[in-house]
């Protein structure tokens, strides 16, 4: 897969089959389209590709910083080289490239660059300045262009239909399970160790307090969850606490995982990725550690029973 990360280092296409959007997260709905675009390459035997953007537009038309992201650029991109399209164009989204029409667009970057032969979106798609690169324009200019627009049915599950917001919706309410059923997988992402209080080696509860790597991560809601924790080419499972301890009167939102298994005592010094399975319980403020190394114990035979379920209906 060629990735061009600048609209200047683009060699023009003779002709291509495209899609356009930001991709975040690649869940089911994603890979309808493009395992159809894949696909209609191979027949057609011409580049299929994606135009897409860094960072999310959301950062730049919201001006917020709250992390949204469902996963970085890194490992968006290695979905996509599995999923096999062969070229992905990195649009930088900025202020400036805001504020260029619908008509610019697909004028100048889809057609004079691409030259498609199809365009896959979804219903709901849009691009340009003020969204007005709709579902209609985009039919409009298909026609005027002799392209073929294919336009898939949204994938849903149990009636709801998938999406990115979705599935950071059910991340956020700490629906672990069902972000499975819409994305594919279970939500994780690259960690980073960082110093914590060591609190839980004094409790017979090692943890290693992290954060992602990627800055604009989505974060979990705060709760204790069962998680996978890959490491060095094996998976473990453990248990994991996010939130700001309160019966510690911190205030500061923390993740740290303690490990299931004798095989592996620390994650100090390491990076890993982790995964959420399911969340058991909400963060709550205990009278005293004593109450609070209880209610652990209690939160860890209920995991033994987890891991089982698990393993079983997920074969993991």
């Amino acid at each position: 897969m060629e990735v061009i990360t600048t609209l200047k280092d683009f060699k023009k296409l003779s002709n291509s089959v495209i899609t356009v959007g930001n991709y975040d997260g690649i869940h089911k709905g994603h890979h309808d389209v493009l395992s159809y675009i894949v696909e209609e390459g191979k027949k057609r035997n011409i580049p299929s590709c994606l135009i897409t953007f860094d960072p999310n537009p959301f950062y730049v038309l919201s001006q917020k910083t709250t992390p949204i992201n469902l996963q970085s650029l890194d490992v968006k991109l290695k979905a996509l080289e599995e999923i096999g399209l062969d070229k992905v164009l990195i649009i930088p989204f900025n202020k400036e490239f805001s504020l260029m029409s619908a008509q610019v667009f697909a004028d100048t970057i889809l057609k004079d660059l691409f030259n498609p032969t199809l365009i896959s979106v979804g219903t709901n798609h849009y691009f340009g300045h003020k969204k007005e690169g709709d579902l209609q324009f985009l039919k409009a200019f298909c026609s005027e262009n002799n392209i073929e627009l294919h336009t898939p049915l949204m994938r849903k599950y149990k009636g709801r239909t998938i999406s990115s917001s979705l599935i950071r919706s059910l991340i956020l309410d700490g629906n672990s399970r069902k972000v499975y059923d819409y994305l594919g997988r279970f939500y994780g992402f690259n960690a980073t160790v960082v110093s914590g209080s060591k609190r839980g080696k004094t409790m017979n509860y090692p943890t290693a307090n992290f954060i992602p790597t990627f800055k604009n991560q989505l974060l979990p809601s705060t709760g204790v969850y069962l998680t996978r924790v890959f490491l060095d080419g094996e998976s473990y499972f453990g248990m994991m606490n996010a939130g700001v301890r309160p019966t510690f009167n911190e205030k500061k939102f923390v993740m740290e995982v303690h490990i299931l298994s004798d095989k592996f005592g620390s994650l100090y010094d390491k990076n890993f990725y982790i995964e959420f399975l399911h969340k058991i319980r909400d963060e709550k403020k205990f009278d005293n550690m004593e109450l609070l190394i209880k209610q652990i114990e209690k939160d860890k035979e209920v995991f033994i029973e987890l891991i089982d379920a698990f393993k079983e209906k997920y074969e993991i």
